[in-house]
């Protein structure tokens, strides 16, 4: 009873030499398989009759009455032992999964019940199909249970924990039979909870915290039952059949099928199946955590485990989630030790037979687009489990999910201006149901290389744990592709509030992935191919969805984003902005720099470079700064390849950089990110000596002169209207030491900031400006 192919023919000469372990849970399976095993072995009778036990084969929690096959299990030491099972076939299943939700209450049509099994084989007994798993010496058994257990019961023929380490084994031999059958995402754990009771490190585990606390072993084992029951998932073959009929339903208004690279696949089926693996997905909707689920379901991987709040764990929906693979975790177990024990080892087990863990790397739904800072929580509780129990080779994938369109974004735009969040609830629940059928576009998925931890660091090592999360996120940004939407969102926001044509708007698409190829960034399989048709569709999505408008009755179509609408478009932007960061950093430090009057403006250049990421550090992730600065000089080398000879020439040299830099792209990323911190510098410098700052009420009055701001045209866009974007100025002032009380010196600082923040605004507006004269200076269209 090892991996391996089962073998399927015994002849009747060896029955003797064998004992049939029947995995039955009924009368009908168990007359199946007895009918199976004396057809097999002929008529031999009396002391060469076939030996056989047979139970019913279930998770670790349900005793199995283990009389039988202890008996049994007193035989020689070469005997094999050969485990039996019924597997129900289910015509056409294969092809289509075609399980209904009615089989939550009439049961999973593949374990039918004595009265079901009995009408199947009165219609077709072909349905019933023989596994045998495969076979194992009675001595190799025993020593496969020294191994894993340290002894427990010291394997005696007659020990209770040895029979049930034999039947164990036979369950996992037949569930890889089945597989064979099923498929590889029927894989499910099994016999979790025994497993971890017979484990020498649990058992270490516990025992050592015995001693801490001065409390009796078996009383922590006591107490660590219930909490098995607790955090252990419990998923089966209907239940993952169920939830990919729940994921298919809400992605009902997107294309029927994902785009994924194949050999990023292939490669994800050889981690799974070869390493320790944890999926961490970025967070942008409400369903993309069904993206990697969904993706594993479909091409035939093993299932992920992800994790839940213990909140969630209510009524229906709880069992619901835990059958289809949610561990629920409580939101705090401090003064919980055995606690900590048992959730620390059932991830180590988990990640020690190859069970991939998945949940959002961010913690929350990123709320401006771009990636979110880690939340760090889940990641060291792995990290934890892996360091506690000796797992090697841990490897963390990232995993982007890209949408044409996303129905969470208006939801963002409304939080972000003051608007409250409407409560969730059934009502809400259903609205949201309804809201995806709306045609969305496509859905692309993009798969990291793995971040490997070969040794993982100890619970205190925090420094670790954050180079380890930052190396997921850079990776993670790394296989963000450009799509049609973030570009064109990209370009008409740049634009704003002038529209763009489409003979205009097809020419920058058109160089904007010229320049993601020339640097090895990723397109959308319409941006990647050059597809009218496919780019036509997406665009027609996005004008139904009203992000987009195109105005029709002139000589050449227009388009444009409403202003009302720019703070969703600036989500979609900000999806991919990181790709465009070192483009912008170095347009606006040269636009900075155009009249300098400079004879060698290479230093200018490069402080100016280090300011603009110090003020807006609190927004992306940067690499340390000699690496960041080799980025920088490789991109300058392919705007120019004596971008240094012009820099060192002064003036004239950096408005010919400025030239070959067309078309510009800085004032598109950075602008709104500096007119909503210029909003919060301005409310700050306006305090009077002795205030303090009030974090809630400075981003309330934020909000209001936003809006202000925006009527005045102080600032360019209402995307620079935003709570996070306000909290991350608040940040910066932080960071720079001038957000404490009021004094003569900390509101000169503030309004210095301000003015520095205003006159970066400016520079941006004629890089706007300039990229307009470039555009009205091109032929219009022949049609």
């Amino acid at each position: 009873m090892a991996d391996g192919t089962p073998r399927t023919e015994i002849v009747a000469e060896e029955a003797a030499d064998r004992l049939y372990i029947i995995d039955a849970r009924n009368r009908v399976e168990r007359r199946i398989l007895l009918d199976w095993i004396h057809a097999t072995a002929g008529d031999l009778g009396g002391d060469r009759a076939p030996q056989w036990a047979s139970l019913s084969i279930a998770d670790g929690d349900h005793a199995l009455d283990l009389d039988q096959l202890k008996a049994r299990l007193a035989g020689a030491p070469g005997r094999q032992v050969v485990p039996l099972r019924v597997a129900w076939r289910i015509p056409g299943f294969e092809r289509d999964r075609a399980l209904k939700f009615r089989h939550l209450i009439f049961g999973d049509p593949r374990q039918p019940g004595p009265l079901r099994s009995q009408f199947i084989l009165w219609r077709d007994r072909r349905r019933a199909q023989i596994l045998v798993g495969e076979a194992a010496t009675q001595a190799a058994l025993k020593d496969r249970f020294l191994a894993q257990t340290g002894g427990g019961d010291g394997g005696e023929e007659g020990g209770a924990e040895y029979a049930g380490f034999v039947a164990r084994q036979a369950g996992l031999a037949l569930d890889v039979a089945e597989r064979g059958i099923r498929g590889s995402r029927y894989k499910v754990p099994r016999f979790v909870a025994d497993g971890l009771r017979t484990s020498p490190k649990f058992r270490a585990a516990l025992a050592e915290l015995s001693e801490t606390l001065g409390r009796p072993v078996g009383d922590l084992y006591r107490e660590a039952r219930p909490l098995m029951k607790e955090v252990i998932a419990r998923p089966s073959a209907l239940f993952l059949d169920l939830r990919a009929k729940l994921d298919r339903m809400m992605f009902g208004g997107y294309a029927p099928e994902m785009e994924a690279d194949a050999v990023e696949l292939a490669r994800l089926r050889s981690i799974l199946r070869e390493h320790p693996t944890c999926i961490l997905f970025t967070h942008k909707t409400y369903i993309d955590g069904a993206t990697p689920s969904r993706l594993l379901y479909e091409n035939d991987m093993p299932m992920l485990h992800s994790f839940g709040g213990a909140n969630l764990d209510i009524a229906v929906m709880g069992e619901f989630f835990r059958r289809s693979g949610m561990i629920f975790i409580r939101r705090s177990f401090q003064g919980q030790p055995v606690y900590k024990v048992v959730l620390r080892h059932y991830i180590a087990w988990l990640l020690a037979k190859r069970f991939p863990l998945s949940w959002a790397f961010e913690g929350t739904r990123s709320r401006l687009g771009k990636l979110m800072p880690p939340k760090y929580g889940l990641m060291k509780y792995v990290l934890d489990a892996a360091h506690a129990t000796g797992t090697r080779d841990v490897h963390f994938v990232p995993f982007v999910t890209s949408f044409d369109l996303i129905r969470d974004v208006e939801e963002y735009a409304a939080e972000q201006t003051g608007r409250n969040k409407k409560p969730e609830s059934l009502s809400w629940f259903l609205g949201y149901m309804r809201s995806l059928r709306a045609p969305s576009g496509r859905i692309r998925l993009d798969i990291g290389n793995p971040v490997v931890i070969d040794t993982a660091p100890g619970p205190d090592d925090k420094r670790a744990l954050e180079k380890i999360a930052f190396a997921v996120a850079v990776e993670a940004n790394r296989v963000t592709p450009l799509t049609v939407t973030s570009v064109m969102c990209l370009i008409l926001l740049g634009t704003a509030p002038r529209g763009v044509t489409a003979t205009e708007l097809l020419a920058t698409i058109a160089a904007v992935a010229d320049w993601a190829r020339a640097r090895g960034i990723r397109l959308s399989k319409e941006l990647e191919s050059g597809d009218d048709a496919a780019l036509s569709a997406t665009v027609d999505t996005l004008v139904a969805s009203g992000l987009l408008t195109r105005y029709e009755a002139g000589s050449e179509n227009v388009y444009s984003i409403d202003p009302a609408k720019h703070p969703m478009a600036s989500y979609y932007r900000n999806i991919i902005v990181h790709h465009f960061l070192d483009r912008a950093m170095i347009e606006i430090a040269l636009f900075e720099l155009r009249d300098g009057d400079s004879k060698d403006a290479t230093a200018a250049f490069w402080t100016k470079i280090d300011r603009l990421r110090d003020l807006f550090k609190f927004e992306f992730f940067y690499p340390p700064r000699d690496e960041h600065r080799a980025a920088l000089q490789a991109e300058l080398e392919r705007i120019d390849p004596v971008w240094d000879r012009r820099l060192a020439s002064g003036d004239r040299g950096v408005a010919q950089l400025i030239r070959r830099c067309q078309p510009l792209v800085g004032h598109a990323i950075l602008l709104p990110f500096a007119e909503a911190y210029s909003v919060v510098a301005d409310l700050a410098a306006r305090a009077r000596p002795g205030d303090e700052i009030d974090e809630k009420a400075l981003l309330d009055a934020a909000l209001v002169e936003g809006k202000q701001a925006y009527l005045l045209r102080r600032i360019s866009s209402e995307a620079a209207i935003g709570k996070l974007l306000f909290a991350n100025g608040l940040s910066l002032m932080r960071h720079m030491g001038i957000a404490g009380t009021a004094t003569p010196d900390s509101l000169n600082a503030r309004r210095a900031l301000l003015m520095e923040l205003r006159g970066l605004a400016n520079v941006m507006e004629s890089m706007r400006l300039a990229t307009l004269a470039l555009a009205d200076r091109l032929p219009p269209s022949g049609g």
